[in-house]
């Protein structure tokens, strides 16, 4: 519906802070969560006891194989648990015991919580600390050479009971705890390697057992999994990993892992080669001279590109893009074959076994080499799970950019160096400021840096350092717009869903046939769903057309389509039953709006009740006003001029935009479908229109659905309850059944619970709707239908993951005011503020 009475004088605003209700909010938290907030305190009680808080040295306090064993400080394994080792740990404790702690608080119960933190905590230090010793004494790997350095770290037992709640938690949230979960704690125990990383792992393993024993018998709810979408979170995780886990190692100071080995690749100069380059020279000594008198930020940066791309294309895979794919192998082929042809030319030198390390130069290899092959072997294997395309113009367009960057940036390069030849330390040759500027694209590790000299000040270093960085900044912004451009389905025709609507559809079905919806069918025609995509959110519109039975299998086979495309979809404005079928399959609800219907058989508008309706309706006709049934082919020349002068009256008098998607306009009277209902007055001019889309049951027309609503602002009061009245009598004695008023967005009470509605998602639709409200009136219209007595239906908006949400809102944004302009958001924005006030 379109249109509305005049909007309520606005309120004043609720959007401020109360005192009163912050405190009942902060005190009904910790009535929620009494054990997260108890640890938070004593955690940060005992920072600030021990001085850890301020940055002193509290290790006297911390559990390891020395210290717990060698000295007899049993009782480590229990200050461990609660006392950080650094203001930054302290604040990241605190702060994970609020939110990750609170989270575990709900699913356990306060009491089982409790416990599990102090078991846990306990069972994992020993654990952790014991297997520490039983490898310190078998081989000197580098993760564990660190024994003697104490450990203090809350977030250990944390993670353990984390793990144990995933188990209670729902499908999607346990598998992405878990998965999540375990790839970052894997990240910083194989990365960076410190004591405390591995003991985190070991209690967060614990806890995924315990959590198993405990959740015995609980019955699972069934949802929907969709493999392909599986697949690329996993695939996506793995290249992600790869790609930030030398970063961890970079920031961490180099790292302790197994696998941080490999993070010399991405170092600008090696320390160790220059101190022995000191007493001895090697051929490798130029390059690592020429690497250290061009440190800086801009090196830095291109040394590490190779992980950037990695994340990129993590970014992509998860969405299914074949162009991630690509990349995705590219770079992880390159990152394996790069230590090999150093090895080769002898820029790298390996002496297994001579220091008594040689497992360290076996992870080395496999960090290196094996696990960035069996990757990207992986992903060519599964790249059937990554057919998101990019359009051939978008492809071509991409080629282009990178192909003019490459010239245009390498041409002002060696244009600068020519002009800069005195910072350099040597003279080169043409052919060897050629080779320098091809050089610059690459990061060190697949070069040799001062092979042809290189400049020592100026601009020409400053060139040298930078011309790289901004060419792979171009080169990934490129990618990244590259990953919005992709192919669409072919358009298609809405012939088979408009047939699958006369079979049988909602008061709400007609809406899919409106332009810019597109629509998906089974694979036996039996069953469409119409949707509009808007970005990468497929926004189904009201309940599928199914056969008796076939809603559900239609519901997932849709998902699976979305998945496969790469959409996040989402059905919007959908009834009940198909609510109730997409939350047996996992998915969750929130209310976006209510439909109000009438139950035509029966109806007289006798009675008190029904004084409001039949006052207008008989004052109308004593005036000489009728209505006027047609269609808008049938209309004359000279009512398609006052229907259209009163529609863009209506939107010139708001100056505001016309909003789209469920709510039409003009161009959805022209179906031949859809019936107009004219008031006309003793003098043939049009006072009020409204138009009535049709909806069928087993092949017959039983219901109408209100949809435009538009009135001369200068004409009699009471058009619109006159005309909905004349059309219920009429539509009755045509034999209908349901009328419709449409649904009144936002027409919900936010106090109502919904099942897995966030209290948060209730405060900002209450909000929402107090903001649009004095533009677009929708709490006025909704008291209006009231007046009819009609039966309300809730529509809801359903969505899998909550993560989804803000980028599902947007969408729908987008949907509802594809076209305004920045003078209609202006002056909506205006409207609402002022209504604010």
């Amino acid at each position: 519906m379109s249109d509305a009475p005049p909007p309520s004088p606005p309120r004043r605003s609720r959007f401020r802070v109360d005192p009163r209700a912050l405190a009942a909010a902060l005190g009904r938290y910790v009535r929620a969560n009494p054990v997260a907030v108890c640890i938070a305190v004593l955690v940060t009680a005992s920072a600030a006891a021990t001085g850890t808080l301020w940055g002193d040295d509290a290790l006297i306090w911390g559990a390891g194989p020395l210290a717990t064993f060698a000295s007899g400080r049993w009782w480590t394994i229990a200050t461990a648990l609660f006392i950080p080792d650094s203001p930054i740990d302290a604040i990241t404790s605190v702060v994970l015991a609020l939110t990750a702690l609170a989270a575990a608080e709900r699913l356990l119960g306060s009491r089982r919580t409790g416990i599990l933190y102090l078991v846990i905590g306990i069972v994992g230090l020993l654990a952790g600390v014991g297997m520490h010793a039983a490898v310190w004494s078998v081989t000197d790997l580098r993760p564990v050479v660190a024994a003697e350095v104490p450990v203090l770290d809350p977030t250990t037992p944390l993670a353990g009971v984390v793990m144990v709640a995933s188990a209670f938690a729902l499908t999607l949230w346990r598998r992405r705890l878990r998965l999540v979960g375990f790839a970052l704690l894997s990240l910083f125990a194989l990365y960076a390697g410190d004591a405390d990383s591995w003991y985190r792992i070991i209690a967060a393993t614990i806890g995924l057992v315990v959590g198993a024993v405990l959740a015995r018998g609980i019955e699972r709810r069934s949802w929907h999994r969709s493999s392909a979408r599986e697949t690329r979170t996993l695939l996506a995780l793995m290249v992600a990993v790869v790609g930030s886990g030398p970063l961890v190692a970079l920031i961490s100071g180099g790292g302790r892992g197994p696998l941080s080995l490999v993070v010399d690749a991405y170092t600008q100069y090696d320390d160790a080669l220059l101190a022995r380059c000191e007493q001895l020279s090697e051929s490798v000594c130029n390059e690592q001279v020429a690497l250290l008198m061009t440190r800086g930020l801009g090196p830095a940066l291109l040394a590490i590109v190779p992980l950037a791309l990695m994340l990129v294309a993590a970014w992509g895979l998860r969405q299914g893009r074949r162009a991630a794919l690509v990349l995705a192998v590219l770079t992880l082929v390159m990152s394996a074959v790069s230590p090999l042809v150093a090895l080769a030319n002898g820029r790298l030198r390996i002496d297994p076994w001579v220091d008594g390390s040689g497992a360290e130069y076996v992870l080395w290899a496999l960090a290196s080499v094996v696990i960035p092959l069996v990757l990207a072997a992986a992903l060519v294997v599964a790249r059937r799970r990554f057919p998101v395309r990019a359009t051939r113009r978008a492809a071509r367009t991409f080629a282009v950019i990178v192909g003019l960057a490459f010239v245009a940036i390498g041409s002002g390069f060696f244009v600068t160096e020519e002009l800069g030849r005195r910072a350099f330390d040597r003279e080169i040759s043409v052919l060897d400021m050629l080779g320098l500027t091809l050089r610059r694209f690459f990061p060190p590790s697949y070069t040799t840096p001062g092979a042809s000299g290189f400049p020592h000040h100026g601009v020409a270093l400053f060139a040298y350092q930078w011309v790289g960085v901004l060419f792979w900044a171009i080169v990934i912004a490129a990618i990244l717009w590259l990953y919005r451009r992709v192919q669409r389905p072919d358009a298609d025709d809405d012939s088979l869903y408009r047939e699958l609507l006369r079979r049988g559809s909602d008061t709400l079905g007609f809406l899919g046939t409106w332009e810019g919806n597109r629509h998906w069918s089974s694979a036996d025609r039996q069953s469409a769903i119409a949707y509009r995509l808007v970005g990468d959110v497929a926004l189904a519109v009201g309940d599928p057309l199914t056969p008796p039975g076939g809603r559900p299998e239609a519901l997932r086979a849709f998902t699976d389509f979305c998945v496969e495309h790469g959409w996040t979809p989402a059905f919007y404005s959908i009834h009940s039953d198909t609510a109730d079928d997409l939350r047996d399959l996992g998915w969750r609800q929130i209310p976006v709006g209510v439909e109000t219907v009438m139950d035509l058989p029966g109806l007289t508008f006798a009675g008190k009740a029904w004084q409001k309706v039949r006052q207008p309706m008989t004052r109308a006709e004593r005036e000489g006003y009728t209505a006027v049934w047609t269609r808008w082919h049938e209309l004359t020349v000279s009512q398609v001029s006052q229907v259209t002068a009163i529609d863009e009256e209506w939107v010139a008098d708001r100056a505001l935009p016309e909003m789209g998607f469920t709510l039409g306009s003009l161009d959805e009277l022209r179906d031949r479908d859809v019936r107009l209902l004219l008031a006309v007055g003793p003098d043939d001019r049009i006072e009020a229109v409204t138009s009535w889309m049709p909806s069928w049951t087993d092949g017959e027309l039983t219901g109408w659905t209100l949809d435009f609503m538009r009135r001369r602002t200068d004409g009699p009061n009471g058009m619109m309850e006159f005309l909905i009245a004349k059309a219920a009598l009429q539509l009755q004695s045509e034999g209908a059944t349901v009328l419709s008023l449409s649904g009144a967005p936002l027409a919900d009470d936010p106090d109502e619970p919904a099942d897995g509605d966030p209290g948060p998602l209730r405060a900002l639709l209450r909000w929402l709707a107090e903001v649009l409200e004095p533009a677009y009136g929708f709490a006025s219209l909704f008291r209006f239908k009231g007046k009819f007595r009609p039966r309300y239906r809730p529509l809801s908006l359903a969505y899998r993951d909550p993560l989804q949400l803000p980028a599902i809102g947007a969408a729908v944004g987008r949907a509802y005011l594809p076209d305004a302009s920045r003078r209609e958001i202006v002056a909506l924005a205006r409207t609402a503020w002022e209504g604010r006030r």
